[in-house]
């Protein structure tokens, strides 16, 4: 009888008894997806926009920098200073996914020239602004060329490539004299120093523009009359002095404090020199490189010396450590700060006269070593050499050492392959020209003086 009862419940639960397995759960909606996140073309030049596409599914989605985007609707980038990946997040519910793209930006590897600005400078100062914006200031200007230098200033707006007068100086400014200018970390710009004709003490004054480009204030007074110095910005917002012509040249090193708005001793230089290089890395440290370390009086003129010594200043401990030296001794020559951490130099003039340095070099922070970064195609001093936002670096203006006649041609260092190429000629080219590099990654090229000595009003761009 067992057996039957068995065989009975079987072939109940075989007729259709009801299941004990729990009920599956509602499906829930999709997950985000991406499809496609693409730029409408991989590169473009600097200084132009991108467009970028997004195709997805989702609640809703946000590119970094632009903000929220529509499936399958193009948006705008601003303009592109340098190689920039996009981020895409697309978000369901909890859930969010994300997609980059990435848009190069390329140099043209021209210069462009603009319309004259309304004043042409001579042995004037310039600096890019915090806004993007850059000001031209001091100097011999052609709307009062009797006067060696003066208090008037211009701003170039990147946007209409036009420059229109700025905010009076407090005094007057001359470059290669007492002045230098420094673009400070907070977008400011301090102004070290005055001109011939900046009253009694005016050499020794400093005056800060805000980083708007509106007013400018005074930052206290130096204690050092510095010609032939250098200024170089600070991580924290201020500037470090360094060097000086005399017999012998300035040993003393001042700081300025951007907090309290004054000045401090900052030791003393290993080597006192004047007309050298002064490069802030990124470690906050300063590299300064090469100059002129002894002048003597001699007839018919003064004998310099040039030095291949360089030390860093540590703003930490206020102390200088000598570093490893140039290969060959020079000074008016140019340093940039390369993308690793390294810094290249160029040009300039050394002990021989008849010989100026053709050889560029390398300084590295992991050996403290300088080692040979191929040579220039031509010599020159008193140039810029201007990190480009690809890498690469930019030589241009300067004179020719033994003539003094300006360089219209430039020259490319590409630090990947330690080698150089031609740039494009700058034309016209004049001595004196102030080179300054932009937010926007272009480089403005301004005034200098014609043969004559006259102050021009020439502006370029390079793109």
């Amino acid at each position: 009888m067992r057996s039957l009862c068995v065989a009975a419940a079987v072939c109940l639960a075989a007729a259709g008894c009801e299941s004990r397995t729990p009920p599956a759960p509602p499906a829930g909606p999709p997950g985000p997806r991406i499809t496609a996140f693409e730029p409408a073309a991989p590169a473009v030049f600097v200084g132009e926009r991108a467009r970028l596409t997004a195709v997805f599914d989702g609640d809703g989605a946000t590119i970094d920098g632009l903000g929220a985007v529509q499936s399958g609707a193009a948006v705008e980038t601003p303009p592109l200073a340098r190689t920039t990946t996009f981020r895409l997040v697309v978000r369901r519910g909890t859930e969010e996914i994300e997609a980059q793209a990435v848009v190069q930006a390329r140099y043209r590897d021209r210069f462009r020239a603009l319309a004259d600005a309304p004043v042409g400078r001579t042995a004037h100062l310039a600096a890019a602004l915090g806004d993007g914006r850059a000001v031209l200031l001091g100097g011999n200007a052609s709307d009062s060329v009797l006067v060696p230098d003066s208090d008037t200033s211009e701003i170039f707006d990147p946007a209409t490539e036009t420059l229109a007068p700025g905010p009076p100086l407090l005094f007057t400014a001359l470059a290669g004299f007492f002045t230098t200018a420094t673009e400070l970390s907070g977008g400011e710009v301090l102004i070290a120093g005055g001109g011939v004709n900046a009253g009694a003490g005016g050499s020794l004054a400093a005056q800060l523009l805000d980083a708007t480009g509106q007013r400018f204030a005074p930052a206290g007074s130096a204690g050092t009359r510095r010609v032939g110095g250098r200024a170089t910005p600070l991580l924290d917002g201020g500037a470090l002095l360094t060097g000086g012509a005399g017999l012998p040249p300035v040993a003393s090193a001042e700081r300025f404090d951007a907090a309290t708005g004054e000045w401090r001793a900052a030791g003393s230089l290993l080597f006192p020199r004047f007309e050298h290089t002064a490069t802030l890395l990124p470690d906050g440290r300063v590299l300064l490189v090469g100059g002129i370390v002894c002048c003597e009086n001699v007839p018919g003129g003064v004998a310099e010396t040039y030095t291949a010594a360089a030390e860093i200043h540590d703003p930490v401990l206020g102390s200088f450590t000598q570093t490893g030296s140039l290969r060959a001794a020079r000074g008016s020559h140019a340093a940039a700060l390369l993308g690793d951490g390294r810094v290249l130099v160029t040009g300039g003039v050394g002990n021989d006269p008849a010989a100026p340095p053709l050889g560029a070099e390398i300084w590295d922070p992991a050996t403290g070593a300088f080692a040979p970064a191929g040579d220039l195609a031509a010599p020159r001093r008193s140039h810029a050499a201007v990190p480009l936002t690809d890498g690469r670096v930019l030589v241009v203006g300067g004179v020719d050492p033994s003539t003094f006649a300006a360089r219209a041609p430039t020259e490319i260092f590409d630090p990947g392959a330690t080698t150089w190429s031609a740039g494009p000629v700058l034309d016209p080219a004049w001595a004196g020209a102030t080179v300054t590099p932009l937010a926007g990654g272009k480089v403005l090229v301004f005034g200098g003086e014609n043969s004559g000595g006259f102050p021009v009003a020439s502006v370029a761009l390079f793109e």
